[in-house]
């Protein structure tokens, strides 16, 4: 790759007005590679790239999308985008920031067609398509509603490969697992108003659709269907689904509430908030375990299409007990349904690891060594499910796009998923200060990095070198601590930035954080001037003191 080539990250900053020298720093592709390192960081990039997204159409316009499940178990999707509206002359679509166009190792987008769609929904006359670098343009002067039909193939990724991101979207067992972001393409420059996504199953195959609500009412889904209202549906005990054996699913605790599930057609029905909910989610099918339980008004499910070393029902009790204790701690969950899917992990290079998690939506997505025991899934994999779920409220609930807040989201994620493991009784006080005593001496204090980069510049570049990254997580647990410490010193409260995220999660409102903002939720919620502190401990390559205190 030329010097001058951009990234993908970076193309779809340009196409949208962005500046990709504010937005990213030295933004490499250099691969996260330990064992608590997270692909969300990559998530992260494409939310804040969405961010950019400039208006091109004088009207906005619908957009479906059609996935067809038939060539699922052979690792093939065949996807129908309809677009409605006024269509200018020429519709350019791209994918998403991801792994795109790899013939040989990745994603592989092909067979592309158009045609303008009649009123009733045949195919009327084909529409010129090009392909570009980035996707396919194609001429819709004139039409009213085009369909565009292409094909998108999860090929096997070889081990070695590190990049995680090549693994996520990947066959699986009977079927396949994908990330939005990678498979959905969408029109630039335009306005969209509304989304439907629909799942063709013909065969029934045990399909997972980790978003907060399988079917969601629409303001043009109500007019159409006035009469037959559309329903909250859950699919974890649905159509087609294979129970964990031995497992009876939890039911509700509150028999005010609904009944858990419901049954779910072979044709299933969602509709996304936006382009950035469509592309930040997972679907998985395949041959799926699949058990849920309530917590409170929010569905808790456990996915798995591998065969464990511990019971799947002691594992959803953890999981559950997890999210109970987060949802305590803010005092209600921000989606309707979390959902975690356990995956063997199948990279073997030589910088592999063991546990990689990747939280997307209401999400989250754990690959773990296929010979995890119950001990393993104890003492490591609860904290990255726990980090990963935390991830709902500080990052999702809200939202983190500036690369400039990422030590805060990152460093406080770190420090209270060992909090909430504690708290939740799944780790001992003592196992909890030494996990994060242990990484604040290795990632931190012994860090070469302490002297060159401050928190805050070491978190922002997220593709960054492993070493870099594990100091920039620790210098944010370490930040997170000492602000915490040095608040309580100042008001005489205790756990003054407890205060500090819940005001933040109560009075969201879909605005990303800011460095601006984080400052006014300290200040209402401690009455504290924090600007002063954060500019000589995190924003200067300045070095914090010993954290105490840790649990």
């Amino acid at each position: 790759m030329s010097e001058t080539k951009l990234t993908p990250v970076e193309r779809y900053i340009v196409h949208r007005g962005g500046d990709i020298n504010t937005a990213f720093q030295d933004l490499g592709e250099n691969i996260l590679g330990n064992t608590l390192i997270r692909v969300a960081s990559w998530l992260v990039i494409l939310g804040f790239a969405t961010y950019f997204l400039i208006p091109g159409s004088p009207t906005p316009i619908q957009l479906t999308y059609e996935l067809d499940l038939e060539s699922a178990p052979k690792g093939s999707l065949v996807i129908t985008l309809i677009a409605e509206g006024e269509l200018p002359r020429n519709m350019d679509l791209e994918f998403p920031s991801g792994v795109f166009g790899d013939v040989m190792n990745g994603v592989n987008p092909h067979s592309a067609t158009a045609n303008v769609l009649n009123p009733d929904g045949s195919q009327g006359n084909p529409l010129a398509v090009q392909r570009t670098t980035d996707g396919w343009r194609v001429a819709t002067k004139g039409a009213r509603r085009a369909g565009f039909i292409y094909q998108v193939d999860l090929n096997h990724v070889k081990g070695w490969d590190t990049d995680v991101r090549r693994h996520i979207s990947t066959p699986v067992a009977g079927g396949l697992r994908f990330a939005g972001f990678e498979v959905f393409l969408q029109p630039v420059g335009m306005e969209v108003d509304d989304i439907t996504v629909t799942v063709h199953n013909p065969d029934d195959i045990k399909v997972l659709v980790p978003w907060p609500a399988l079917v969601r009412s629409s303001h043009r889904a109500q007019l159409a269907s006035a009469q037959k209202p559309i329903q909250q549906a859950n699919i974890s005990q649905g159509q087609g689904y294979q129970p964990a054996e031995g497992v009876v699913p939890q039911q509700n605790q509150d028999p005010g509430l609904a009944p858990l599930t419901r049954p779910v057609p072979s044709n299933l029905l969602y509709h996304p908030q936006n382009l950035e909910d469509l592309n930040n989610a997972l679907l998985i099918c395949g041959d799926l375990m699949v058990v849920s339980a309530q917590v409170r008004e929010t569905v808790i499910q456990l996915a798995t299409d591998h065969q464990w070393l511990f019971p799947l029902g002691e594992a959803m009790d953890l999981v559950r007990r997890i999210a109970r204790t987060e949802m305590a701690f803010f005092g209600s969950a921000p989606t309707s349904q979390i959902t975690v899917i356990l995956s063997a992990n199948n990279i073997t290079g030589k910088e592999s690891f063991d546990i990689y998690g990747v939280h997307t939506g209401s999400s989250v997505l754990v690959m773990m060594d296929p010979k995890t025991t119950w001990g393993d899934l104890e003492d490591q994999c609860a904290s990255v499910i726990a980090h990963e779920m935390f991830h709902g409220w500080l990052g999702e609930a809200i939202p983190q796009k500036d690369p400039e807040m990422l030590w805060f989201t990152e460093g406080a994620t770190t420090w209270y998923s060992a909090r909430m493991l504690t708290s939740a009784g799944i780790w001992s006080p003592d196992h909890s200060r030494a996990v994060l005593q242990a990484r604040l001496e290795r990632d931190y204090k012994l860090s070469p990095w302490k002297t060159k980069l401050s928190v805050a510049e070491a978190a922002a570049d997220v593709m960054a070198g492993p070493g870099q990254v594990r100091f920039a997580y620790a210098a944010g647990v370490s930040a997170c601590i000492n602000l915490d410490q040095w608040l309580a010193e100042l008001t005489g409260k205790s756990r003054p930035l407890d205060l500090v995220l819940r005001h933040l999660y109560e009075n969201r409102d879909g605005t990303p954080l800011t460095r601006l903002s984080f400052e006014a939720a300290v200040h209402e919620a401690t009455g504290i001037d924090c600007s002063v502190w954060l500019d000589d401990h995190v924003y200067k390559k300045s070095i914090l003191p010993a954290a105490i205190r840790l649990i």
